[in-house]
């Protein structure tokens, strides 16, 4: 029997063309426009055959029987309203990707406000370097993966599940249609202030998360994090499997002062992680993959013994330059907790360095100035602090707040001739942005590679 052919718009997002992916795993005939069309997820695409249309203009669409709306994709979109009045048939991503793929595996979902898509690709990693052929969907650039999605041969099935709306047709969280049989929660704080007016508003969407798990589902998470404990207090109908934090319960996860080598206990059996990755919020990660592997029969040594080559993700803890003069690393932060363990992290590690974090703030709710109080603080490990905003009285705010270590990053060439009048051995940059930063990392790999 034939199968539908699908067209998706907004196809070169991270999860938009990791459904085209799958879809053509799944022998779909799959195509997509976009306006955004940029490498990796572009070669990934044109690598499997699928046809990438540039724009939306309504005259070039093709005919199919369905039509993947991405969450990018809003009213006024001229394809959209010449599909709207043509009564084709319309569905969201998560929708399809559950109708499609999830509904028959084991699904994993991780979520939480940070380490989604770390942990996601830990867990594939695990699998896959335990023999397992698991299917996983990253919203990231996996190092251990050729592609950031794929169905896989075994039922498990992997997914870095976000609280983000759905479609401009269904304003619930992505992670409703996922029906896990595992949900990790990370951790929740308050994020994405264009769609949720304060974090009583999150704490609804997990909630309804968590009425739609059987009964017999896992949900995996820290016990030290009062906001999840709070969501769990509203009504929980599945298993519990908790950690504690440098404590005693049969599942902890202890750290020394260095942070280097974490020890993870799973019922009671001990580990340490002598690992590539830094941080105490790696070590979290790594602590909620070990007992997802664990619920499928893969051991608290064996993750422990994958853990250790994995290699984590690009635009996470991405050490880009590392020179006797000048280590650069690139990660992706849109909150400041984010920003603080990350830096909190790269400090621990490397003691003796000098450190310098180039901010920007791009998303919606760094931009809003909700969180430049806690911006102040969470940057305090750093030794200088440079900040890019489109809003020059944020920037103003940020600098007055830390006068003796804060600068505004007004252009690159500007930051990249400042940087290096001051640079010195043992010097570390680290570049923070949820998006490209108008391309700085490779201006000052280009500046430095060529030296």
């Amino acid at each position: 029997m034939a199968k539908d052919k699908v067209h998706i718009l907004g196809i070169c997002g991270t999860f938009m063309g990791g459904l085209a992916l799958l879809g053509k795993e799944e022998g779909i005939e799959i195509s997509g426009c976009d306006t955004n069309i940029y490498p990796p997820m572009s070669d990934h695409l044109r690598e499997m055959g699928i046809e990438i249309i540039e724009g939306y203009d309504s005259n070039k669409l093709p005919d199919a029987d369905i039509y993947v709306i991405g969450n990018s994709i809003s009213r006024g979109n001229p394809a959209l309203e010449y599909l709207l009045s043509s009564k084709a048939n319309l569905i969201s991503g998560p929708e399809w990707l559950y109708k499609t793929i999830l509904k028959n595996k084991k699904v994993i979902a991780v979520s939480g406000t940070h380490g989604k898509t770390t942990t996601t690709a830990m867990l594939a990693y695990i699998f896959e370097n335990q023999g397992i052929d698991a299917g996983y969907l990253i919203a990231g650039k996996p190092k251990d993966f050729s592609k950031s999605a794929r169905k896989g041969t075994s039922e498990i099935f992997v997914i870095e599940a976000d609280e983000y709306d759905t479609a401009f047709f269904d304003k619930r969280s992505k992670f409703i249609h996922y029906k896990p049989d595992t949900l990790i929660i990370n951790n929740l704080e308050y994020d994405h202030a264009d769609i949720f007016p304060d974090i009583s508003y999150i704490f609804r969407e997990f909630h309804h998360l968590i009425r739609t798990l059987k009964e017999e589902a896992n949900i995996i998470f820290p016990s030290d994090d009062s906001n999840i404990t709070k969501v769990l207090d509203l009504g929980c109908w599945s298993k519990l499997i908790s950690y504690d934090f440098n404590g005693k319960h049969e599942n902890s996860l202890n750290i020394q002062d260095d942070a280097l080598k974490p020890l993870l206990r799973i019922r009671n059996q001990e580990e340490s992680i002598d690992w590539q990755m830094f941080g105490e919020h790696n070590a979290r990660n790594a602590m909620v993959a070990v007992l997802a592997a664990d619920q499928y029969g893969v051991s608290l040594k064996d993750s422990i013994s994958s853990l250790k080559k994995f290699r984590g993700v690009a635009k996470r803890q991405d050490v880009l330059l590392n020179t006797d003069e000048l280590i650069i690393i690139e990660d992706f932060a849109h909150h400041p907790t984010a920003i603080q363990t990350t830096i909190e992290g790269i400090k621990k590690n490397y003691p003796n360095h000098i450190l310098t974090a180039a901010i920007e703030l791009r998303s919606n709710t760094m931009k809003s100035g909700l969180h430049d109080d806690r911006l102040a603080e969470a940057v305090s490990s750093a030794d200088k602090v440079y900040w890019k905003s489109e809003d020059r009285f944020q920037i103003k705010r940020l600098v007055d707040s830390l006068p003796n270590k804060s600068v505004p990053l007004n252009n690159n060439k500007s930051f990249i001739n400042d940087f290096e009048s001051m640079n010195s051995k043992k010097d570390i940059l680290i570049i923070m942005s949820n998006g490209d930063f108008n391309g700085l990392s490779r201006d000052l790999l280009d500046k430095y590679r060529n030296d």
